[in-house]
């Protein structure tokens, strides 16, 4: 089965999935700041795999970015893209320090972006593994600054993706303030996207 085959109804039931775990998530990101943090997702897309760059606006756009593996009954990976000055910002975001402040990447930005990244894709895979009764596991995140484009092949190839689509989920974290965008990819095997389909009684 592949993602452009999906009927409404699976789109639905892979959203609530993507709801539930952006829920969790906005609770994990509240505890670690001390503060309410909120993880909306306005949209889920379904696009070709040579697509996704464009969604961040190009091949050449530079991004911040966070892979991750799926280990388990699920095969296939979540990759966490966001543009360089969104990243910046959400770093701001989660410092509570007023947007612009953070200039540039170091190793303590690297390492919020990636921790913030796992939080989001581990509260994914919980959910799918959850309500599909699944063994689902993320691996150790791997982080990246870089074009778009040149981040999708590393992880395509790291993969070993026989898929053509991603589920295209943005993410928008909010606090009282400001807000700034991201993108999760979630990568399925065609294979594993009709087991998860199938536990949740939509094959």
């Amino acid at each position: 089965m592949r993602l452009d085959e999906l009927s409404d109804l699976q789109k639905d039931a892979l959203r609530e999935v993507g709801s539930i775990g952006a829920g969790h998530a906005a609770t994990a990101l509240s505890q670690l700041t001390g503060r309410p943090i909120d993880i909306t997702v306005p949209r889920l897309e379904l696009i070709p795999f040579s697509q996704v760059p464009h969604a961040l606006g190009g091949p050449e756009q530079l991004v911040g970015a966070v892979y991750t593996r799926l280990l388990g009954d699920v095969d296939g990976g979540m990759l966490f893209m966001t543009p360089r000055d969104s990243s910046l910002a959400l770093v701001d975001l989660l410092h509570n320090r007023a947007p612009g402040t953070t200039k540039s990447f170091g190793h303590d930005e690297e390492r919020l972006i990636t921790h913030v990244a796992s939080i989001l894709s581990a509260a994914y895979v919980a959910a799918i593994a959850r309500l599909a009764d699944l063994d689902v596991l993320p691996s150790s995140p791997l982080f990246a600054l870089d074009m778009a484009g040149a981040i999708l092949q590393v992880a395509m190839a790291e993969a070993g993706m026989k898929a053509e689509n991603a589920l295209l989920v943005r993410t928008t974290f909010n606090d009282e303030a400001t807000s700034t965008d991201a993108i999760l990819f979630f990568m399925p095997d065609p294979d594993s996207l009709e087991v998860i389909l199938g536990r949740l009684g939509m094959a």
